[in-house]
């Protein structure tokens, strides 16, 4: 049986913020609930925090938001 691999909050946000060379990938991120508004310091800071939780076993990276605009939306924020 395969073992289930706990997520890597750092990992995730690279994943999310890579454009991957397509026209139609992630068009804004922000950060809320940390120091930084920095994409990559905010990764430190949550990679910390998460290394301070010792009495949490399951995955640590749980929490996630996201908002997809429609066309109308995206046009009309322009």
């Amino acid at each position: 049986m395969k073992s289930v691999k706990k997520s890597d909050f750092a990992s995730l946000v690279k994943y999310l913020a890579d454009d991957q060379e397509k026209n139609e990938r992630v068009a804004v991120t922000s950060v809320t609930n940390c120091e930084s508004i920095d994409l990559s310091a905010a990764v430190i800071e949550v990679t910390a925090v998460q290394g301070m939780n010792t009495r949490a076993e399951s995955d640590k990276t749980y929490h996630s938001m996201f908002k997809f605009l429609t066309l109308e939306n995206q046009q009309g924020n322009r």
